[in-house]
């Protein structure tokens, strides 16, 4: 636009010299012509800025990391009588760190939908630095509608957030323009793979009884406060065992089975303190959560999810028991904001398991490093 302004400024210089250095009534004509024009473009520009929208169409709240992902936006120019000139402009931001996203890759059409014609024109690719997008020019004619398609492509795990930062309006000899902030944005969550993972589960641990409101179907246990099932007496069952009243009433020893509790016996604990987190650290974080959540699913554990969240100071609980459920929370996840507050983090974290003892506790750190009872382990024993 710098450009243009100087050669409208280099051209009006020019029709004032011959203004003054010859007689007739076309410099004259010119220079009042060009003197109206920054008037008129004010008031065009003022105009077609009222008439011009912008919006998301389609666009895609979830999607793998590493795989293409597209959405639309929608351009209209209400106008029946002017055409418009226009360029978007819009960014790409990592979700967890506020900063530019990294291993962004994205291409993209935009489309008239006019009823007498149509339009394609691709964006120029962003800085490195700014992760920023500026769309090619392109126009609108009266009344016309364009989408324009965006394609993306994430490295990382966890939340891009597509941001719509202005609409420039261009009169119509390009000289000069509008900008109209925006501002509008869509937040897509990437999910990382859930591949299953070398794990080992101790006998302690398949074993450990905890408290529970659910009880196995499937298999009984130790837990005497609720009954499995009642059977005929078979030796070597202990006579403690034996229902009495019910074995008096079937003339026959009926024997009662305890159930098993379908507690947590294992804890996943997440940690997202603001002076480890990274983009880089958080991608690997839900990469490690998501293959062990859904491997101790596998091996039939079911587990507790668990991490702070600082804006309601509290601890966030997810009891994981189906292969839905472990979808469910890591998508929860990805919205987690890192804490800075870390002494409160450790006094939520002792009321809210306070008394509620667990097998194994997996610390899943914000670089992401993870350690089980305290201590690391190359091969993952629970």
């Amino acid at each position: 636009m710098t450009a243009r302004i100087i050669g409208y400024i280099l051209v009006f210089l020019g029709s004032t010299y011959l203004f003054f250095m010859y007689d007739g009534q076309i410099w004259t004509g010119f220079l009042i012509l060009e003197l109206l024009y920054p008037i008129c473009s004010c008031l065009f520009l003022r105009h077609t800025g009222r008439q011009v929208s912008v919006r998301f169409g389609r666009f895609p709240a979830m999607a793998e990391r590493g795989k293409r992902f597209s959405g639309t936006l929608i351009l209209k120019n209400h106008s029946r009588l002017w055409s418009v000139k226009y360029v978007l402009r819009a960014q790409v931001r990592n979700g967890f760190s506020g900063q530019p996203a990294p291993g962004i890759e994205k291409s993209g059409s935009a489309t008239g939908t006019a009823a007498s014609s149509s339009r394609k024109g691709f964006f120029r690719r962003k800085t490195k630095a700014a992760h920023r997008i500026k769309y090619a020019p392109s126009e609108l004619s009266p009344f016309e509608e364009q989408k324009l398609d965006v394609e993306l492509d994430s490295a990382y795990a966890g939340t891009v957030e597509y941001r719509l930062d202005a609409l420039v309006l261009y009169d119509m000899l390009g000289i000069f323009c509008r900008t109209i902030p925006l501002g509008e944005r869509r937040a897509i969550g990437i999910m990382p793979p859930f591949e299953l993972m070398p794990l080992e589960i101790t006998r302690r641990t398949r074993e450990f009884l905890a408290d529970a409101d659910e009880y196995s179907t499937e298999k009984k246990g130790d837990d005497p406060s609720e009954i499995y099932q009642i059977r005929e007496y078979r030796p070597p069952d202990s006579i403690h065992s034996i229902h009495w009243k019910l074995s008096a009433k079937e003339d026959s020893l009926m024997v009662k089975e305890n159930s098993l509790p379908m507690g947590c016996v294992v804890l996943l604990w997440v940690r997202l303190p603001l002076a480890d987190a990274s983009s880089a650290g958080f991608n690997r974080l839900l990469e490690q959560a998501a293959s062990l959540s859904i491997t101790l699913l596998e091996e039939k554990c079911i587990h507790m999810a668990a991490w702070f969240e600082e804006k309601s100071s509290r601890v966030i609980k997810w009891r994981v028991s189906t292969a839905e459920e472990v979808y469910e929370w890591i998508w929860r996840l990805l919205s987690t904001e890192p804490f800075r507050n870390e002494e409160l983090e450790k006094t939520c974290y002792e009321e809210a398991f306070r008394g509620v003892n667990f097998s194994s506790i997996v610390v899943l750190n914000a670089d992401g490093t993870l350690t089980v009872n305290g201590g690391t382990q190359e091969l993952l024993q629970l």
